[in-house]
């Protein structure tokens, strides 16, 4: 009796362990699975790592870029192999050290969107750009890419070889009207993401983007013009950089350059209906807050230089779309007054 009872008792002994395992897993989970054999030293490590990679995933969110450490690195590593195998991420790093060594003085123009220099220890270029009415330039990219311009009939065959008839001959209206992806956002959202930058968030419409560009304006360009007052930036180019910009109004200004000009107007283009400038206004009304803001600092500039040219208000304003809307009658009989709308409307095309 007593080996009997002396050999179960490991057995109790063992089912109660095994009672009490079970009891610790279903009150913890699954910690006592990980091996908690780490010293502190480790954890420390493990901290460490973690709030470093935090910290630079929050400085690449909020500064478009990534952090000077990393920076400093890749330029320390210079022309690696591994680095151009794995495609890495700083942006157009390699085009903005280009720049920095091309001897001045020289001019660099390219549709880029908006480098922070000084976040790769170059020194910062000067800034400047011109814009135009946001829809005037839709209207313009718009048919130009169907059609091209007076330069040579086939023109708009060889810059959109792939494109389908469909597409070609698209009716301008249906496309806003029926919100098609050329015609409604992110599409044209187009003019504020040259100036916001690299970040990704700058191709979304929205305030963020908008007060960045806005910021970099501000703090980043010497001048930012309109197309519209096209002489004016002439004139003040010609102050602010004369190496650069002397004469520049007289070769604008004379024959040759006039027949050229002639050369550049878009073929086919012609204004949406009423409606659908109202539509497309509505879409656009980031890019007219921008827009409406360079011409206030860009009409600033002239009076702190003393320019005295007169500034003219915008051709249409929202008010004058509603109005003009309101008072087109329902369905629309009279012709005579048809007329007459549409040839007020034909403003919006601003003819290079």
């Amino acid at each position: 009796m007593m080996k009997n009872f002396s050999s179960s008792s490991p057995k109790c002994n063992n089912h109660t362990f095994n009672h009490q395992r079970q009891q610790i897993n279903r009150n913890h989970g699954l910690l006592p699975l990980i091996p908690l054999r780490c010293t502190l030293r480790g954890y420390a490590m493990c901290l460490a790592t973690l709030v470093f990679f935090c910290l630079a995933s929050l400085s690449y969110q909020l500064y478009g870029g990534p952090p000077r450490i990393l920076v400093d690195i890749r330029q320390y590593l210079g022309q690696s192999t591994y680095l151009e195998e794995h495609k890495s991420p700083l942006p157009r790093i390699d085009l903005m050290r280009n720049i920095s060594n091309i001897p001045p003085p020289f001019l660099y123009e390219r549709h880029v969107h908006f480098l922070n220099f000084s976040r790769v220890r170059l020194e910062e270029p000067v800034y400047i750009n011109i814009i135009r009415d946001p829809i005037s330039r839709f209207l313009s990219n718009y048919f130009f890419r169907r059609f091209g311009d007076w330069k040579g009939e086939q023109n708009h065959f060889v810059r959109t070889p792939g494109m389908k008839d469909d597409e070609r001959y698209l009716d301008i209206n249906v496309c806003i009207l029926e919100n098609y992806p050329e015609c409604s956002n992110p599409r044209v959202f187009y003019i504020i993401p040259y100036f916001c930058g690299q970040h990704p968030q700058c191709r979304e419409p929205g305030v963020w983007a908008l007060e960045r560009a806005k910021q970099h304006v501000m703090e980043n360009y010497l001048l930012v013009g309109i197309l519209e007052e096209l002489e004016d930036v002439f004139l003040i180019l010609e102050r602010l950089l004369p190496h650069y910009f002397t004469g520049v109004l007289s070769i604008y200004k004379s024959n040759d350059f006039k027949k050229m000009g002639n050369m550049t107007g878009t073929v086919r283009k012609h204004t949406p209906t009423l409606e659908a400038l109202q539509v497309l206004y509505n879409r656009m009304h980031f890019e007219y807050e921008f827009y409406n803001f360079v011409r206030d600092q860009f009409h600033l500039l002239k009076k702190k230089i003393g320019l005295k040219s007169v500034s003219q208000p915008p051709a249409y304003s929202p008010a004058f779309l509603r109005e003009l809307a309101v008072r087109t009658p329902e369905p629309l009989d009279d012709d005579e007054e048809l007329d007459t709308d549409l040839e007020d409307a034909k403003s919006w095309l601003v003819h290079p």
